[in-house]
């Protein structure tokens, strides 16, 4: 099939999936993208502008429109635009049902996050009038894609749930059907990883811990911080390699952190050469997340693939993402810094992670992933919603 990829946020986990998928599925994919900037515009204009897009293909002509538009079998778009504009504009009905002269191929919409469960830089969780118009972009977005595929079933779940209580805030008329609309033309497809191939190398004194998050509040670096301050204080030995997009400019628990913990650090700031980013990962003892909202956790998952061992909060999607039977992994909030420093004080086994839990990880990788997008693909593209 030839399939329009729809990207209007390009950067961080949308690029590395939508390079994931260009670059090993078997149909043939078409990359359509915007740069990873000025998310809530692209929120409202980019289905404009996407739609635009296509029916320049074929020139401004009626006719040559169409044909532009349907020489795709299946459009692939991401969350942070306006679905319903991008139906709308290339003739389809928002309901996918009618679509006239069959021109508009089916939309398929790969939820990387959503803006109703998303944490403010406060702490709170959307709830303000400025938020409720995103939440209800996702909304629409949902109901003008013939079908929805979240990132993780944590996502799927949470989003599902916090509906019935968002549309409460609708004084009448309430579109109450949505929920169970959503939950019926939705799924599940974990998205994959890159995975390199090169024996890790972990064998530098003392034991590094890898931060390689968002340098964003809700990866809550300052919980990250806050641990590491402790195991100094407590005399636990440690290197530091603080890896990760930051939005701009530098953070100030980070410039803290460069200072306060220079004589740990040995590596500071984004990595852009993805030979060095999977050196990092392989040089790695241990992987710590203190974040207050993941849908997937594609850094973590990368790094235990190449042999990082796990500290992750127990909640989230990191209970869906490791194996029931390595949840020993997972601590409970305020526990990070005993559980960090008993690991800091036992380097042998950071060393050793287990070969099942390195396994299991690298079972995400592009290779193992992508017959279920291919699969995903052919079900929505051949008609099938749910």
């Amino acid at each position: 099939m030839k399939i329009r990829y729809l990207e209007s946020f390009y950067g961080g986990s949308h690029r590395d999936v939508a390079d994931g998928i260009a670059r090993r599925s078997r149909h043939d994919i078409e990359l359509v993208t915007m740069p990873a900037r000025f998310w809530r515009w692209r929120m409202r204009a980019a289905g404009v502008h996407f739609a635009r897009e296509i029916q320049a293909v074929g020139g401004r002509s009626a006719g040559a429109a169409s044909e532009a538009i349907g020489s795709a079998d299946l459009i692939v778009c991401t969350g942070l635009m306006n679905v319903a504009d991008l139906a709308a504009l290339l003739g389809a009905s928002c309901s996918g049902a009618a679509r006239p002269g069959g021109q508009v191929p089916p939309i398929l919409l790969y939820a990387h996050e959503t803006q109703l469960g998303y944490p403010s830089p406060d702490g709170r969780r959307a709830g303000r009038d400025a938020d409720l118009h995103f939440a209800f972009t996702d909304l629409t977005n949902m109901l003008a894609a013939d079908h929805v595929a979240f990132n993780s079933e944590t996502h799927r779940n949470a989003y599902l749930a916090s509906l019935p209580e968002f549309l409460k805030r609708v004084p009448e008329f309430s579109p109450v059907w949505v929920t169970d609309e959503i939950a019926a033309r939705s799924s599940v497809c974990h998205p994959g990883i890159r995975v390199s191939e090169v024996a890790r190398d972990a064998d530098g004194d003392p034991p590094l811990i890898l931060w390689n998050h968002r340098w964003e509040y809700d990866k809550d670096p300052a919980a990250f911080f806050m641990a590491l301050r402790v195991a100094r204080e407590r005399g636990c030995a440690f290197r530091l390699a603080l890896l990760g997009e930051s939005p701009g400019r530098e953070p100030d628990e980070f410039a803290t952190a460069r200072s306060e913990l220079s004589s740990h650090l040995v590596h500071y700031g984004y990595v852009e050469s993805r030979d060095e980013y999977e050196a990092w990962l392989r040089a790695a003892d241990i992987v710590v997340s203190t974040a207050v909202q993941e849908n997937f956790g594609i850094a973590v998952v990368e790094a235990i693939a190449h042999g990082a061992l796990p500290l992750l909060p127990n909640r989230l999607s990191y209970p869906e993402i490791i194996p029931a039977r390595h949840h020993g992994c997972l601590y409970e909030d305020g526990q990070l810094p005993d559980r960090l420093c008993d690991l800091l004080r036992r380097p042998a086994e950071t060393r050793r992670p287990p070969a099942d839990l390195v396994a299991h990880a690298r079972s995400f990788s592009w290779e193992e992933r992508i017959g279920a997008f291919d699969a995903l693909f052919d079900h929505v593209a051949g008609g099938g919603r749910a």
